[in-house]
């Protein structure tokens, strides 16, 4: 049985090689075609207008329909915390929320900024189940749950 040896180099020709691939910045996907990384696939954004200083993409109705049906299983958090309370972390908050949560399978979390997250869950039932509890004291801090609105600024 031979030992594993770390010292070993690999010969250069047998090693491969893997160009970096290139990241593209929002505005430069906005300006043509982009690629799914998982898929292959390319796809067109649609075409972009800008007012003032913003730019605004038109979203078709069915698109937008779409979009709306699937977020009925959506709600909103807010993190609310006491005065000398630490920052916590996104993924610090999700694992309180998982253990007070150990009958939830497939749910997942999005921090919006200013302590505000949406939160997303596989079914009606368990969104229901948690819009129902409105608020959970996570010391430190309280989370409190709203209903998922399609203006939520």
């Amino acid at each position: 049985m031979a030992a594993f040896d770390s010292t070993m180099e690999v010969p250069a020709a047998k090693m491969p090689v893997k160009p970096p691939e290139p990241v593209k910045s929002f505005s430069q996907a906005l300006t043509g075609i982009a690629s799914d990384a998982v898929s292959g696939e390319s796809f067109y954004f649609p075409p972009k207008v800008v007012i003032g200083d913003s730019v605004r993409v038109r979203i078709s109705k069915p698109a937008y329909e779409s979009g709306l049906a699937a977020s009925r299983t959506h709600l909103h958090g807010r993190l609310t915390l006491y005065k000398g309370d630490a920052p916590v972390t996104t993924q610090a908050l999700k694992a309180k929320l998982h253990n007070l949560w150990p009958q939830l399978q497939n749910w997942t979390m999005t921090p919006l900024g200013k302590g505000f997250y949406e939160l997303n869950f596989s079914s009606i039932k368990e969104m229901r189940r948690i819009r129902t509890l409105g608020s959970v004291n996570l010391k430190p801090g309280l989370m409190r749950f709203y209903s998922w609105t399609n203006d939520f600024v």
